[in-house]
């Protein structure tokens, strides 16, 4: 459930009323997984239309989209799980992440507080500093792109790590037809 409340709270703080919906697509993945996937699809598709990004190098923009990245991510994994409680390991979070409403910075503290509580991988952190050193390195190149450029720049580059990841990871042979 917290990504429910990261969604309506994460739409408070970036005034996007858009994200309100969060409850429903919920709602609508308890009746039927595809359903509820189509509908997050179409949900995050116009929502990010709505919640504009600009230069990443600009503090509140960079912010803004982080916000709205973490609040996207946690409610996929609400419409994945279907679960309608609460559990343990969330109320931390959910606590940063409703004091995130007068700090943003805490909304932030408790979605990364979360995904560690999953117990990840060290691949999956990789595609992500990936990603921050490239900005670090790059940041004279691209600064004078702008906030397409450096859309672009960033999904290629978060293209390129899924396809290593994919590349990597262990495949198990399964007979089609016997």
């Amino acid at each position: 459930m917290i990504g429910v409340v990261a969604s309506i709270i994460g739409g408070l703080i970036l005034k996007e009323y858009v994200m309100f919906i969060a409850p429903i697509l919920f709602g609508l993945s308890l009746k039927n997984r595809d359903f509820g996937l189509v509908g997050y699809f179409l949900y995050i598709i116009y929502s990010s239309s709505k919640v504009v990004s600009g230069d990443v190098y600009t503090y509140e923009e960079l912010m803004n989209a982080l916000i709205f990245g973490f609040s996207g991510v946690l409610l996929l994994d609400d419409v994945l799980r279907r679960e309608v409680r609460v559990r343990k390991p969330e109320i931390i979070p959910i606590l940063f992440v409703l004091f995130g409403f007068v700090i943003p910075e805490s909304f932030l503290a408790g979605g990364v507080l979360y995904f560690l509580m999953m117990k990840p991988d060290l691949k999956v952190a990789l595609p992500v500093v990936g990603v921050i050193l490239a900005f670090a390195i790059f940041k004279e190149n691209l600064l004078g792109l702008g906030a397409s450029g450096q859309a672009v720049v960033f999904g290629g580059f978060v293209l390129f790590t899924l396809t290593v990841a994919f590349l990597m990871r262990e495949v198990k042979r399964v007979d089609m037809l016997r």
